[in-house]
């Protein structure tokens, strides 16, 4: 065992018997190494309990982000609450009763502008916990970060849920820190998760099942059947406790990861631990000493490299500059729109919960459509599609609004889910594209950087939601430029499926 390294067989997956098979009983013949072909091969027992609780886990992490969109009463509800102190405990039309209610801030004349401060404390924690935690996952592994960030977020929704006893600036702090972990976990378990699988397409699948249209949804749903900010903390960090520890127990480190730190005994006994609980086959002592960590998975051989990657290396090696640039750029874009809409969720007409949960279940079929696309578009094409059809909407969106034709309110709420939900199929190629644009030695910080960009989208965008006080045509205006520029900077420079640069994922 202790030569283990040492040793050396070339097995060749398309080679002869002899060299892909030993004898064991004396009788029974079977393959030492079996390549990943299909879906079913990709997809054990153990990549679905990954992706399960990876993609389960935006359920905490979307409560977060999106609790301000419930946060500020709507006009109609703070007149009622002008003529009686006690309309609250009735609360006939099921209004949230926020931590912002709870403390005075509402229904007042700066209200908006609370609202929007705690939506960028958020914002702007996200931000930075995107490039530190995707340093950090490069540096000290992927799940510890990504357990490390959940738990985090878990415990902020335990401290809100006792907010009564906090001072408003107190409160603020528990905001940025949750943003900061929230930030965190849509890198690292992204990460975690396409390194994974060894098919492009099984990665692709994994991208359309995104957690976070889904837990938007159930965010809505949730927010509408416990309209108070306790109980609402409160379910929110029962889930996310449950998610935390059984992902501790099911989820292990990313071979890939192990691989190119160096540390490859460890992603041997890994790979060994992953394909007994998928219950591929035996394994015996000669397998072990025999086979490499890829080939016990049935991954192709990763091309290792020595070199040491630093945050320098994205931006100044010509390889990775531009992929970063439009990368990011892509990201900031389509927060900017995504988040915009989420937070104009409180005066299109209707019900702001099912409006919200409508979005999320929209996002969520519609984010299917790469999977099922791919098979005859390339995903360049499908993100210029999406991209095109959102810039249609918004710009036909403007002068509806500009000559305020109230009989086509409707088409106003019809277009703003089209844009909402329609820029998911573009959020998937932009997931799938930052992981695979980029070796394992950076992709972590690849995936910091972009997600920083769509973290600033983030940031910027209850600041542009709120210029609607100045002028209600400013929003649309800006989110029809951003997605027009968008639609450019992908036109010109994102590369296609049979691009050599599109395909780095085993380039360690």
């Amino acid at each position: 065992m202790k030569e283990e390294e040492s040793i050396r067989l070339d097995l060749n997956p398309v080679g002869s018997e002899n060299e892909n098979c030993k004898r064991k009983n004396g009788s029974e013949v079977f393959k030492l190494f079996e390549p990943r072909k299909t879906l079913s091969d990709d997809f054990g027992f153990y990549e679905k309990c990954l992706l399960f609780l990876t993609q389960a886990g935006y359920i905490p992490i979307a409560a977060a982000m999106l609790m301000t969109a419930f946060m500020e009463p709507s006009p109609e509800w703070c007149d009622t609450i002008k003529e009686s102190d006690s309309a609250w405990q009735f609360n006939e039309h099921r209004e949230f009763y926020s931590l912002s209610v709870e403390s005075g801030f509402d229904c007042q004349p700066n209200s908006s502008q609370t609202t929007a401060m705690m939506s960028s404390l958020l914002m702007w924690g996200a931000l930075v916990g995107s490039f530190v935690c995707g340093f950090l996952s490069d540096k000290f592994g992927r799940k510890p970060v990504f357990l490390g960030c959940l738990s985090m977020v878990t415990a902020g929704h335990i401290a809100l849920s006792f907010s009564n006893n906090f001072s408003w600036l107190t409160i603020n702090g528990v905001l940025a820190s949750m943003g900061f972990f929230c930030g965190g976990y849509m890198v690292t378990n992204f990460v975690i998760l396409t390194e994974a699988f060894e098919l492009a397409r099984s990665r692709l699948l994994v991208v359309s099942l995104n957690g976070w249209s889904i837990s938007m949804a159930a965010t809505g749903i949730i927010a509408s059947l416990t309209p108070y900010w306790f109980t609402y903390h409160v379910i929110f960090a029962v889930i996310g406790s449950i998610l935390t520890i059984v992902s501790y127990k099911m989820c292990s480190e990313s071979c890939r990861w192990l691989s190119a730190n160096g540390s490859h005994q460890e992603a041997k006994r890994v790979a060994f631990q992953i394909t007994l609980c998928n219950d591929k086959r035996e394994i015996d002592e000669d397998d072990i000493i025999i086979l490499k960590w890829y080939e016990v998975l049935g991954f192709s051989a990763p091309t290792h490299t020595e070199e040491k990657k630093t945050w320098k290396t994205l931006f100044k090696s010509t390889r990775f500059l531009k992929p970063t640039a439009v990368m990011c750029y892509s990201f900031m874009a389509s927060s900017i729109v995504s988040f915009g809409f989420y937070f104009s969720i409180d005066i299109l007409p209707g019900n702001r919960y099912y409006n919200m949960a409508l979005m999320g279940i929209l996002k969520f079929i519609l984010g299917f459509t790469p999977f099922f696309l791919n098979r005859f578009i390339t995903k360049r094409i499908i993100a210029i599609s999406s991209i095109g059809v959102c810039c249609l909407a918004a710009v036909l969106i403007l002068p509806i609004q500009y000559y305020e034709i109230q009989c086509l309110r409707t088409v106003i709420i019809l277009l703003s889910l089209v844009i909402s939900a329609g820029i998911d199929p573009t959020w998937k190629i932009n997931h799938l594209y930052s992981a695979e644009l980029f070796p394992t030695s950076v992709r972590s910080m690849a995936r910091g950087v972009c997600n920083a960009g769509g973290r600033l989208g983030s940031v910027m965008a209850p600041m542009i939601v709120y210029l609607r006080t100045l002028n209600l045509l400013i929003p649309n205006v800006v989110f029809a430029v951003l997605l027009f520029v968008q639609l450019v900077v992908i036109v010109m420079f994102l590369p296609d499926d049979s691009d050599k640069d599109a395909n780095e994922m085993n380039d360690e």
